[in-house]
């Protein structure tokens, strides 16, 4: 045991100075220091993202350096110095301040680590470069912004503190506004999924199939349940409603709990209940749990092969789902064409790799009702899936939205709803539960690998006469998102481009891979990386400048695409690509000149366009909100989530305009729900 510190029973007893004040209290003896400032001390400012000193979310300040506040003990901490986010001293908030003037925030999941980065940085340079700050803050990862604004928040402090966004009483739209949640943010206030719970909440653990396919069979659960003083053990006989949940209605194919048999290597098999301590004692192996393992299908080849299993009985062929868009004929565009070009591509997994990993807690209520509270990015359906395993109407479900730490589609598919929600009902107790990094990536959705051939045809100066694709989706061992990834992609596979003569198909494939779902796009960017290649294959053919082909058959207001829809507006390609033209021709000039002294060492110009249509594709899109008025004002009822692009600030923008009212006196309901919840701290100062 480190000097100084006392040991109390299996505990031992820390001081240490946080924020400028003497804190104390009692840890296990593996605790980090994480583990105390947001357990023990209620300081959920700092945050748990990976929770192994790679993403550094939870950095902090320990005697006047960074550090990944999960990677040093609690014993190391013990008599020492620390800074955090919620610290209200002076400079604290002098980059406090320049991250909301310069909007450096977006979900918000890794701004605290930012700031403590950037304090530790201002503590050693006064006047630092564009490159000290990138190196100094390296340690600290962003799935959002890009860094710009956060270099540029920080690059503002070598000089006098920049003031606060003043909005124009006149008129919020269009004007610089800190971002409605954005002081939250700063000040480590604003709760994500796992910074709190009531104070009564068993923890949840997912025990998951460490096969992609199998048929299992359960022992005796409840001598393992007293064996390790668990509260329970709840298997798929326990989901009181329909054992299982998925986006569409007659899509709902994943269980909750899986009943005999498991499709992909992570599936949830059992829910324990109990204590963290209780929980970190069992071993996977400690179940009783025999597995008989089955060959799986993996890839979109073997799932289509005619000897292939049926990843689902009624869907013998795996084919979840097809898409198809046809208009003129190929082969009379393909007759005018002066040159072709093919291609055939593939593209596999990509993780979503949020900061913040899956989290919640659940509570039945009184009236048969239940709350929920997770990071989501899909509230009205995470609510319809609840009610669904619960079997009780949807009006009976409240589903309260945390702050969401990044999502990029990820979080519109359902994880921990439905495991909390049954637990919750089954124990009528509160339940919380927070995904280890592991986990998340282990069972959560996918960016659909996949595998494409495509074909395009253009006429000697270079106008698109035809193009063809043909493409399959993984869509992994449950439909998820797979049906709008095979509609959308064949309205969006030709790119932005203006074609008469087009045949796109597609396929979602099942398979025992983990399931594939929403990844900012619906499968269009996969299809982007064929079209785009094909473009520059084109050009090079007709010895085009790759600009120019993309800029002569640019959609433009008044043309049809191949769906057939008219663009009335946002047709914008041909004046971006105009005003892209001059850097263009400068970029080429510079990589030219390089390449003509340097015989080994090259460089490249690269030019794409793509075009994304918003909304459901063929399907309507119906949305609302309301707006009321009390004696306290004007409140906004929105059930968009703000996921870190903005809408909380945007929606008071439009609404306070459309009534003329500066946007500060527009309450939106949905950030209440962020900042509300009941604290996480175990215990107050010893």
């Amino acid at each position: 045991m480190q000097d100084g510190i006392m040991q109390v029973g299996h505990h031992i007893a820390l001081s240490l100075t946080v924020n400028g004040t003497e804190r104390s209290c009692h840890a296990e003896p593996f605790d980090t220091l994480a583990q105390v400032l947001r357990d023990k001390l209620g300081l959920t400012g700092t945050k748990i993202g990976c929770d192994a000193g790679d993403c550094g979310a939870c950095t902090v300040m320990l005697d006047g350096q960074q550090v990944c506040a999960c990677l040093v003990p609690a014993a190391q901490a013990h008599g020492a110095n620390i800074f955090t986010t919620e610290s209200t001293d002076p400079l604290t908030q002098t980059i406090k301040t320049a991250f909301l003037t310069h909007g450096a925030a977006q979900c918000g999941i890794c701004t605290p680590g930012m700031i403590m980065a950037t304090h530790d940085l201002l503590t050693c340079y006064q006047s630092p470069s564009r490159k000290t700050i990138s190196d100094t803050i390296g340690g600290v990862l962003c799935r959002c912004t890009g860094y710009t604004k956060i270099i540029e928040a920080i690059a503002s402090l070598a000089h006098p503190p920049a003031s606060a966004v003043e909005a124009d009483a006149a008129r919020s739209v269009g004007q610089r506004a800190v971002k409605a949640e954005g002081r939250a943010i700063v000040d480590g206030t604003l709760h994500y999924g796992a910074d709190a719970a009531p104070a009564d909440a068993l923890w949840l653990r997912v025990i998951r199939s460490p096969h992609a396919r199998a048929t299992f069979a359960l022992g005796d659960l409840e001598a393992t349940r007293k064996k390790f003083n668990l509260d329970a053990i709840l298997t798929a006989a326990d989901v009181p409603g329909a054992n299982s949940f998925g986006v569409f209605p007659n899509t709902k194919d994943q269980p909750v709990l899986a009943q005999s048999h498991v499709r992909f290597r992570g599936e949830a098999v059992l829910l324990l209940a109990g204590s963290r301590a209780a929980l970190n004692a069992i071993n996977d192996a400690d179940l009783p749990i025999s597995w008989t393992q089955q060959s799986p299908i993996s890839g979109v080849t073997a799932g289509l092969a005619p000897e292939a299993h049926a990843i689902h009985a009624h869907i013998p062929d795996n084919v979840l789902t097809r898409g198809n868009l046809k208009r003129g004929n190929l082969a009379v565009g393909r007759a005018a064409a002066a040159v072709h070009a093919f291609g055939q591509f593939q593209t596999g997994f990509v993780e979503h790799a949020y900061i913040e990993p899956e989290a919640g807690y659940a509570e039945r209520l009184p009236g048969n009702r239940i709350r929920l509270a997770a990071s989501t990015q899909a509230p009205y359906m995470d609510r319809e899936d609840v009610a669904r395993v619960l079997g009780i109407s949807d009006d009976h479900v409240i589903i309260q939205p945390t702050a969401c730490g990044g999502g990029f589609g990820g979080k519109l598919d359902v994880a921990v709803q439905p495991l909390l929600a049954i637990a919750a009902w089954k124990l009528n107790r509160p339940v919380r539960i927070a995904y280890s990094r592991i986990e998340s990536m282990a069972s959560t959705t996918k960016r659909h690998p996949s595998s494409i051939t495509a074909s395009a045809s253009a006429d000697a100066e270079g106008r698109l006469t035809a193009f063809e694709m043909s493409a399959d989706f993984n869509t992994g061992a449950y439909a998820s998102w797979g049906p709008t990834v095979a509609n959308r992609v064949p309205v969006h596979a030709t790119g932005p481009y203006k074609i008469p003569n087009v045949w796109n198909r597609t396929r979602a494939v099942l398979t025992n891979d983990p399931p594939a779902g929403a990844f900012r796009g619906f499968g269009v960017p996969q299809a982007a990386i064929a079209n785009e290649t094909l473009m520059d294959d084109l050009a090079a053919a007709l010895n085009l400048d790759r600009w120019h082909i993309r800029r002569i058959n640019a959609l433009d207001h008044g043309d049809t695409t191949p769906s057939g829809q008219v663009l009335a507006a946002s047709a914008g390609l041909p004046q971006c690509l105009d005003a892209l033209k001059p850097a263009w021709d400068q970029a080429l000039a510079r990589a030219a000149a390089h390449n003509a002294i340097n015989p080994r060492l090259k460089r490249g110009v690269g030019i794409a366009c793509m075009w994304y249509g918003c909304g459901n594709t063929a399907m309507s899109n119906p949305s609302e909100m309301r707006i009321t008025l009390d004696q306290s004002g004007f409140t906004l009822w929105s059930g968009a989530v703000d996921i870190g692009q903005g809408s909380n600030t945007i929606m008071r923008q439009i609404a306070a305009d459309a009534l003329g009212i500066p946007s500060e006196s527009m309450t939106l309901a949905a950030l209440s729900a962020s900042s509300n919840a009941p604290s996480t701290a175990e215990t107050a100062d010893a």
